[in-house]
């Protein structure tokens, strides 16, 4: 019996004007049911050193933001007012877009048994510590968090599976496979607006673009994301052309590392750090560039890559969940994460056809 319109709870860690992948994805979804619903996001109040407003209504969406009391990384976080928040709503259908965030499970066990009639759905990104290399004292306390994890993932209804991978990780935080629901994240479909042709002249000059081989990469810059083995493919790959690598988006501490790297193999000038860049430019260096490199460690997905798809590049990312899912031999190669090597050729190769 669902009703025309709906009370929804949407539970994030971070939300517009937030910027990311992820943020980006949910955006566009909260877009879409807040014109038939009433919807309310429940979310922290702060995405690095930018600080949101507590309280906010965007476009007929409800946006609650909770004090960040401290961060640590990614998973260790506290902003315990977002339990408050969501007890302080009836909502029909709580959709959770995480799994392993300790005060999301808590509002949400709380929640349920407050009111066993709230349907519940998650949609874990990315399983939860999902990188290799954690310390000791890290890994115990992944195992220790598991337990209490596999509580709470028996109260949801639904799992929406955003590759068809996930299962074998998600089995492992008691997901039933029968609970599971595909639905790929989509991007949004003014990507494939063309940018101006001033927008695109200012960038040229601005970075010095005229006549180079434009690569580019785009999402955080941190070191899982395996940026630097984009800079060490660089020598190679100058050989053939005249190559820039244009990477797009915000420090998350690994820039300082990558510059040093990169000055020791004397490809400094062949690289540059745009920063954020507006979604006008995004456009604009893709059209530019001619590959597009994800190199990361982890991803579930990859809406980066969709874009620049969109945009006519060929791709290369690692054998990621999201890698194997949308790439093929049809739109680009896949390389094991660290196979610097094997990046090393496919570059190389790409570069000498589109030469």
């Amino acid at each position: 019996n669902i009703k025309n319109s709906m009370k929804i709870g949407i539970v994030t860690t971070y939300f517009y004007p937030a910027i990311g992948g992820v943020e980006s994805v949910i955006l566009n979804q909260v877009l879409e049911l807040a014109k038939n619903n009433e919807v309310h996001v429940f979310t922290s109040d702060r995405k690095g050193e930018q600080i949101f407003k507590k309280e906010e209504v965007f476009k007929n969406i409800h946006i609650h933001r909770s004090k960040t009391w401290f961060r640590y990384k990614y998973y260790l976080t506290f902003y315990p007012g977002i339990i408050k928040d969501i007890l302080s709503y009836d909502l029909d259908i709580i959709h959770v877009h995480s799994l392993g965030f300790f005060q999301h499970d808590l509002a949400i066990l709380i929640k349920k048994l407050i009111n066993p009639r709230t349907k519940l759905i998650c949609t874990p990104y990315g399983p939860f510590m999902a990188l290799g290399n954690y310390s000791l004292f890290q890994k115990i306390l992944k195992n220790i968090y598991l337990q209490f994890e596999k509580i709470v993932n028996k109260l949801y209804g639904s799992f929406i599976q955003i590759n068809p991978f996930q299962y074998e990780q998600l089995k492992y935080y008691g997901v039933p496979k029968e609970k599971l629901i595909l639905i790929p994240p989509a991007a949004d479909k003014n990507i494939f607006k063309s940018a101006s042709k001033n927008t695109k002249q200012n960038l040229i000059k601005n970075f010095n673009l005229k006549n180079k081989f434009i690569l580019t990469y785009m999402g955080r810059i941190q070191k899982y994301k395996g940026i630097d083995q984009i800079i060490k493919s660089l020598p190679e790959a100058k050989k053939i052309k005249e190559v820039v690598l244009v990477i797009m988006g915000e420090d998350a501490g690994d820039k300082e590392r990558l510059l040093s790297l990169a000055t020791s193999l004397g490809v400094e000038k062949n690289i540059i750090f745009s920063g954020r860049v507006s979604e006008e430019e995004k456009r604009a260096l893709l059209e530019l560039s001619e590959i597009f490199i994800f190199p990361s460690e982890q991803e579930a997905f990859g809406i980066s890559m969709l874009e620049a798809m969109a945009k006519a590049n060929a791709i290369i990312s690692t054998k990621t969940e999201g890698g194997r899912y949308l790439i093929g031999n049809e739109n680009g190669y896949l390389y094991k994460f660290e196979d610097i090597p094997t990046l090393k050729k496919l570059l190389t190769n790409l570069i000498k056809v589109a030469a």
